[in-house]
């Protein structure tokens, strides 16, 4: 007997999962489908198989299940992310996708991951402690994928739209009084980096910035110094 090609199986009130059949995986032999919860009515959810149904038989929907998550991943930080990011911005994304997103949904077809599947991953990071803005910033990277996805017609549409963010707490910034400036200057002092924290701690500049300074941004007439470029960690180098 056929195997239906989609399916509407009832949840609970007015909650329907929409079952797509992807055909079978040539490799492994085993069957893949496209699964999606619809909150609604039964006409809404209807109306959202028959779309993807038309969608696999114009062949978008087996090219989103044809593909692992690692596998867009890994082609998207190449061809779209590495291109246009600063290396510090880079090592970032790949490392945000590879601790929290690809231990969990790495292996799973790109078509098949769905709201619930990164809202359980967000909620899993909040208990183990991990910032609201670790977790915002996770989803803009995650969201940036997708998005690219859906443009280059392999998805639909992008998963992490309805995904709930923790609220951000607002931290007052801290910063040294004169006295502690003073004893910190004091201390320094007997140290071979004093020029280096005193140029830190009284134009504000970011290690990034001081780290990076050569003699030339150094204005001795005026007591000014520029900062020109900045310098960067990258896999055990530091890059200017």
């Amino acid at each position: 007997m056929a195997r239906k090609a989609g399916q509407l199986i009832s949840r609970g009130s007015r909650t329907w999962l929409v079952r797509i059949s992807l055909g079978r995986d040539p490799e492994t032999g085993i069957r893949k489908y496209h699964n999606k919860t619809i909150r609604g009515s039964f006409r809404e959810a209807q109306t959202y198989l028959s779309g993807k149904l038309q969608e696999r038989e114009i062949g978008r929907l087996p090219r989103a299940a044809a593909i692992s998550l690692n596998q867009y991943l890994d082609q998207w930080l190449i061809t779209v992310a590495k291109p246009r990011l600063r290396p510090k911005s880079y090592t970032d994304y790949e490392a945000l996708l590879r601790l929290h997103i690809r231990p969990v949904l790495g292996t799973r077809p790109l078509g098949a991951i769905v709201q619930f599947d990164i809202q359980s991953i967000y909620a899993r990071m909040f208990e183990r402690g991990l910032s609201a803005r670790t977790i915002e910033y996770t989803n803009a990277v995650l969201q940036s994928a997708f998005r690219q996805a859906v443009r280059w017609k392999m998805l639909v549409d992008d998963p992490c739209v309805g995904v709930d963010l923790p609220r951000m707490k607002r931290r007052e910034m801290e910063a040294l009084s004169v006295e502690e400036c003073r004893r910190f200057l004091l201390a320094a002092r007997e140290t071979e980096w004093f020029a280096l924290y005193a140029l830190a701690l009284t134009t504000g500049m970011r290690p990034s910035e001081y780290l990076a300074l050569k003699w030339g941004d150094l204005d001795w007439q005026r007591g000014a110094a520029s900062v020109c470029r900045t310098v960067q960690h990258s896999k055990g180098w530091l890059a200017v």
